[in-house]
């Protein structure tokens, strides 16, 4: 399994922060956030910071790029092109400065605080759809059902794998779906595979490997 690009990845983390001091000035605090991490587009004044959300767009941290950083009543979501580590590390950097810096507290508020995002480009070393040619009596009667209706003598191929969580039974965060399909616009037969999970980049990693170990 071979890693081509981080495509994206996201983290939300859930808490409060106060100030026992007074409520903070909003545009202050979201120019020195602008300021610190040279986003290039931020909110500038209280009606941009009014919603219940500020967001950020295309800043630097540790040479790396942050493409989106919202900030919530009740925690932040962060995406970056980058892996997830590298996030988390942020989240600390921006919640200890504004402890710091700016007298802040953090209040934890959910038992179950953080929710991952991965999305990566990765090639693999053989033919990890193998098993899914039990359904080849479907695939043929697809072929022939298109040909029959259009004349279109085409083939097809099994073209992804998806594992869902039953979203029903999760109230707060609803992890995203494993999902492992063939890259659009490349052909089949170069395995890329544009792979989701919601987990930090490197157990996302690991269990790529151990499918494409299975067979």
């Amino acid at each position: 399994m071979k890693l081509l690009a981080i495509e994206m990845s996201r983290v939300t983390s859930l808490f409060r922060l106060t100030r026992r001091s007074g409520q903070p000035y909003l545009p202050y605090i979201s120019a020195r956030t602008a300021e610190r991490y040279d986003f290039s587009n931020a909110p500038h004044s209280i009606g941009d910071l009014g919603g219940g959300k500020a967001e950020f767009n295309h800043g630097i941290f540790e040479g790396n790029a942050i493409e989106a950083l919202e900030i919530y009543n009740d925690g932040v979501i962060v995406a970056s092109r980058s892996d997830t580590d590298f996030i988390d590390k942020f989240i600390d950097d921006f919640v200890t400065w504004l402890e710091e810096d700016h007298a802040h507290s953090v209040i934890e508020t959910h038992e179950i605080n953080k929710m991952y995002e991965s999305v990566l480009l990765v090639e693999t070393g053989r033919d990890i759809f193998k098993p899914l040619e039990a359904y080849s009596e479907i695939v043929t009667m697809i072929e022939s059902e298109i040909q029959e209706s259009t004349g279109l003598n085409i083939p097809y191929h099994n073209y992804g794998l998806s594992l869902s969580a039953d979203q029903t039974r999760n109230p707060a965060l609803k992890p995203m779906q494993f999902r492992l399909e063939r890259k659009e616009g490349i052909d089949f037969s170069r395995r890329h595979f544009f792979a989701t999970a919601p987990l930090k980049t490197q157990q996302h990693l690991k269990i790529l490997g151990r499918l494409e170990k299975l067979f």
